[in-house]
């Protein structure tokens, strides 16, 4: 701020400052300024001075507060920015998790018509036999009528003997064909009855391997036995060669009958997961793979439980 001419060539006092001193960032009133600077007018030159100095330095801690404001203002403002990028970031993930509830909703429902499926087919099977044993059981009973006809054939054939050998020959060529068609109806009961037999080991074989993958220890072998067998395999231990040794967990699935799923982490970054299926009526792929993935951030990582033996074969244990 420019200071007026002070003294004039009488030596008396120059004119006072024009427009208002106190004209200001923090918007003092006009009037309280007039009355400042009529006071300054009857002070001597220091005095003048003096107090355009402290009117100076307030100024300049009114512009530096102003900027400090400005400062926290647009910290404010990248505060409310980030936070929003927060929220779009869990709105997102929001919305992959139900896509992830909706296709598991999917699989169990696909689990669920395969198994109402088997049960259909198990009850056909069961309807089948029933009705094999209703055949054989009237099968039966007409080689009891056979049986007893031919006992009558021989009681007439002894008691015209006597009287008409061609009536017997007649009678035993009778017996003979009735022999020849009673040997035929048994060995197809014998078919029968080996047709019956043979359903009912697969069923029976069939409810064994259900009650043995219902044990989970079962399930997870015959899972891994899978693996092991497929060409999935060979997909690992070829990563394997280039990354080293994965730590294995094995695990299974959720659902029924569910699969079982084989983990593998290299290096403590790279993964990928297998789903191996030993049930009954799972379609191809009975094995394929489910997940992988270069960074172990957003994964629940599980403790090993399994290994990658000789041959590159997966072996349940440590």
């Amino acid at each position: 701020m420019e200071e007026p001419d002070r003294n004039e060539t009488n030596g008396s006092r120059g004119p006072e400052p024009e427009g208002n001193v106190g004209d200001v960032a923090d918007g003092a009133s006009e009037e309280t300024t007039k009355v400042d600077v009529g006071r300054e007018g009857s002070s001597d030159p220091e005095e003048l001075r003096a107090q355009l100095g402290i009117k100076n330095n307030h100024i300049r801690e009114l512009f530096e507060q102003i900027t400090a404001s400005r400062l926290a203002a647009d910290e404010a403002l990248a505060s409310l920015e980030a936070s929003e990028g927060h929220i779009t970031a869990l709105e997102q993930d929001r919305a992959r998790l139900k896509e992830r509830i909706r296709s598991l909703e999917e699989e169990a429902r696909g689990r669920r018509r395969r198994r109402e499926g088997l049960e259909r087919q198990v009850a056909r099977l069961r309807r089948e036999l029933e009705r094999k044993d209703g055949e054989v059981a009237r099968r039966n009973y007409l080689l009891d009528r056979r049986a007893e006809e031919i006992e009558l054939l021989n009681r007439e054939s002894e008691e015209l003997a006597a009287r008409k050998e061609g009536a017997l020959e007649d009678a035993l060529r009778r017996i003979e064909g009735l022999e020849r068609d009673l040997e035929e109806r048994e060995h197809k009961v014998v078919e029968l009855r080996a047709s019956v037999e043979k359903l009912r080991g697969d069923l029976e074989a069939e409810y064994e391997l259900r009650e043995r993958l219902a044990e989970p220890a079962n399930r997870l072998r015959a899972g891994i036995d899978l693996f092991n067998d497929s060409e999935q395999r060979r997909s690992m231990n070829s990563l394997s060669r280039t990354l080293g040794q994965p730590e294995v967990h094995v695990d299974l699935d959720e659902g029924q009958e569910p699969p079982v799923l084989l983990t593998f982490t290299w290096q403590g970054v790279t993964w990928q997961t297998y789903a191996a299926d030993p049930g009954l009526a799972v379609e191809d792929p009975r094995v394929y793979l489910k997940g992988a993935g270069e960074d172990l951030s957003g994964v629940d990582r599980e403790a090993p439980n399994a290994r990658v033996g000789p041959g590159g074969r997966v072996l349940l244990g440590l």
